[in-house]
């Protein structure tokens, strides 16, 4: 169709791995979707196939109506030829280079007035101004992140390409660039596709979520429902969060938020005070349950419900928990019986506002 990018398509590798690419996104307008898994899994695979860097063994990848590589018919589309921003896990800038030099690297073919243009709009989007006569070895982690996405988008790409483009970054410089990374990508009208193996910049980030394990696309969806609803354990095992709700900011007090989730109030730290629509991720590990209705700890959420439902996982048993949403807690299998847990049993279902992690919708 003329306005999606549809692709399904194989990789081999001679005496290696065999990588499975299924994906379909829109064209024209922005959307991000997100290739989730462990390292290994065919992730970097897929975005060098689609940039066309590496030719699949068979399948078809069409963009827009455009043919970009079609096996049956001796189709493969240059790199060139398909417009592709495509930004590496290292940044691959030029060092001897300035930040306006590395910017309009890419846009060489414009004219002058055209190029200067287009470069202080790129300073303006990524917040580069006054940065421009220095080196990349002068810059911050983050800066120098903005100035390969600026060269990224100065060409005005059909497709935007990330390989795990906050990994080189150290953890507080990631969570500044991280709500960075997301307004530019909401604000530029081009579909993404982005490689990570870190569960925050997925949904941080994410429209569509396409786990992958093995060299194959396990499960695709939102978000909130693929981490919640992991198709399958060996699905469950990759995205390591057990329950993520979306919830809306209801009021505030000191450092806590309370969200309401349907009908259900659960209270959260929130580091910034800022936004209105989360998801909220809560690890299994972190719930505790307790026969009957009357909380005994000191924490925020007390959350009553009952069981639905109690599966073998290993050492421990999962227990789901219908509280007004799903509630996934873990506990040993020693303690599910001496609470003698069962589908329809009264709970108490336990959380700390700190344990709630709240992620910007």
């Amino acid at each position: 169709m003329a306005d999606e990018m549809t692709a399904a398509f194989e990789k081999v590798y001679n005496g290696g791995p065999s990588i499975h690419g299924t994906l379909r996104l829109p064209v024209g307008k922005p959307h991000v979707t997100v290739l989730f898994g462990p390292s290994g899994s065919g992730k970097t695979t897929i975005l060098r196939c689609l940039a066309g860097l590496e030719r699949p063994s068979r399948g078809r990848i069409t963009f827009a109506g455009e043919t970009w590589f079609d096996a049956e018919a001796g189709v493969q589309a240059l790199p060139q030829a398909r417009a592709i921003g495509y930004l590496f896990q290292d940044y691959a800038l030029f060092p001897h280079l300035m930040v306006a030099g590395n910017i309009t690297y890419a846009i060489q073919n414009l004219d002058r007035n055209a190029r200067q243009a287009r470069l202080e709009e790129m300073l303006r989007l990524l917040r580069l101004e006054g940065l421009e006569d220095r080196r990349p070895a002068q810059l911050s982690g983050g800066q120098q992140q903005r100035v390969a996405l600026a060269r990224v988008l100065a060409r005005r790409p059909r497709l935007l390409l990330l390989d795990e483009p906050l990994s080189a970054l150290d953890a507080p410089t990631r969570e500044q660039v991280r709500g960075e990374l997301r307004g530019v990508l909401r604000g530029q009208g081009i579909p993404t596709v982005c490689v990570t193996h870190d569960w925050v910049e997925a949904l941080a980030l994410a429209d569509e979520v396409v786990v992958m394990g093995g060299g194959r696309v396990l499960q695709v969806g939102p978000p909130d429902e693929v981490f919640s609803r992991p198709a399958d354990a060996e699905v469950a095992a990759i995205v390591g969060v057990e329950t993520v709700l979306t919830g809306r900011v209801a009021e505030r007090k000191d450092d806590l938020a309370a969200l309401d989730v349907g009908k259900v109030r659960l209270w959260a730290v929130e580091p910034n005070g800022r936004g209105g629509e989360f998801y909220l991720c809560i690890r299994a590990e972190d719930v505790t349950l307790e026969i009957g209705t009357q909380p005994s700890s000191s924490a925020r959420n007390h959350l009553a419900g009952r069981v639905t439902e109690i599966s073998p996982a290993g050492p421990v048993s999962r227990v789901t928990v219908d509280c007004g949403f799903a509630l996934t807690a873990l506990v040993t299998r020693q303690a599910a019986q001496d609470l003698a847990l069962m589908p329809g049993t009264p709970v108490t279902a336990t959380v700390k506002a700190s344990a709630v992690h709240l992620i910007l919708r």
